[in-house]
């Protein structure tokens, strides 16, 4: 009795990635052309989608058709079979029979299909299972491989250089002239106005001078000294 064998999820590290399953089997095929061991080499397509192509409207005409080229097939191996031991002319008839017998049935049997089935399914079309990357993994030599497969068309995991990022001059706030003058009331994270003349220091000199001395109280003239204050009873006559 047949064991069934469970469905196991691939190992491996990926080490290239394909958009077409054709592009993975060419890697594979590059690989083993270098001699790598392909035998640890494990193609994964993945993010799976059932495709259905619409090839037309199917017809009582369309079924009979088909069903006519089947049947001829079949009554081709039957008259070949019903022919075995016979000379070549014999055998010639048979198949040819065996033809004809087989398209009328054939067809007979389609168009009844088609009558019996309506119109629940009159397309004709094709489905197909198609991975959105085929992703290729191995197992061992996973650096060799790496290698390898970069010089493959298609390889969609190709090493990229950093590009060089040049980095801009960040301002601290924004809303200024471009000379640095603030607009609507913008002002620097340390409250200085870009552009405006630094206000002088207390005590400070100015630009070109020395610093002058406060201005000293008038002096009285030099030979005189303040009179004393005149006292009211000094000027009384004596009585």
């Amino acid at each position: 009795m047949p064991q069934a064998i469970e469905p196991q999820m691939p190992t491996g590290t990926e080490v290239a990635s394909y958009q077409t399953y054709a592009q993975a089997r060419a890697g594979v095929d590059y690989l083993s052309d270098n001699g790598f061991d392909v035998s640890s080499i494990t193609i994964v397509g993945t993010d799976l989608h059932l495709v259905e192509r619409v090839r037309g409207r199917l017809t009582i005409a369309r079924a009979s058709l088909s069903g006519a080229s089947s049947g001829a097939l079949w009554g081709a191996l039957i008259g070949m079979l019903m022919s075995a031991g016979q000379s070549v002319g014999g055998t010639g008839g048979w198949v040819v029979s065996g033809i004809v017998v087989g398209a009328l049935v054939g067809m007979a049997l389609a168009a009844l299909a088609f009558i019996i089935r309506g119109r629940n399914r009159d397309l004709v079309s094709s489905q197909q299972v198609v991975a959105l990357r085929y992703a290729v993994l191995a197992s061992a030599d996973i650096d060799r491989a790496y290698a390898l497969l970069q010089r493959t068309p298609g390889n969609r995991a190709r090493a990229q250089r950093p590009r060089a990022e040049t980095e801009l001059p960040k301002k601290d706030s924004v809303g200024f002239f471009p000379d640095g003058r603030p607009r609507f009331g913008a002002a620097t994270k340390e409250g200085d106005v870009p552009g405006a003349p630094a206000a002088p220091e207390p005590g400070a000199a100015p630009e070109g001078g020395s610093p002058e001395a406060p201005a000293a109280p008038d002096a009285p003239p030099s030979g005189q000294e303040d009179a004393p204050a005149s006292s009211p009873s000094k000027d009384r006559p004596e009585a």
